[in-house]
């Protein structure tokens, strides 16, 4: 049985070589299956279905390398979806620009977020067509992650 590392391990060559990222690995249960979630992105942009199926069959082929004798399970490659979670500082700041939602103890802002410094974010908000610039204190915030503006 091989653990989460192992899969990032494994998986580093192929990430390099496409110019992607490892978002996260995850063992889950769906549908009374176990299955290996890998999500992976592009560091310049969203992946694509072709890319996503060249690291499927990659680390399908070094899994089966790696332990064949492993109880069953499914790999599912996949992208962290359009609306993730942002889930440390890092990822925050590289989000700057881009439409987000943030939940607070209180209350959910959407808007884009402007700015990330000295552990607050700047959030521009649209209220009845009003555009207002809302700061977020970092220790007030229970949850943030990309959205998609509709």
């Amino acid at each position: 049985m091989f653990d989460t590392s192992d899969v990032e391990k494994m998986i580093e060559p192929v990430l390099m070589q496409y110019n992607l990222y490892l978002y996260e690995v995850l063992w889950v249960k769906e549908y009374g299956y176990r299955m290996l979630r890998v999500s992976i992105d592009k560091k310049d942009g969203g992946i694509d279905s072709d890319t996503l199926a060249i690291v499927n069959e990659y680390l399908s082929k070094k899994l089966d390398e790696y332990d064949g004798d492993m109880p069953e399970y499914m790999l599912e490659v996949c992208s962290p979806g359009a609306e993730r979670t942002l889930r440390n500082k890092e990822e925050i700041k590289e989000s700057v620009g881009q439409y987000v939602n943030v939940k607070t103890i209180n209350e959910t802002f959407e808007g884009t977020l402007l700015s990330y410094e000295d552990d607050t974010l700047v959030v521009e908000i649209n209220i009845k067509g009003r555009m207002k610039k809302v700061s977020i204190k970092e220790t007030d915030i229970k949850k943030i992650r990309l959205a998609v503006k509709i």
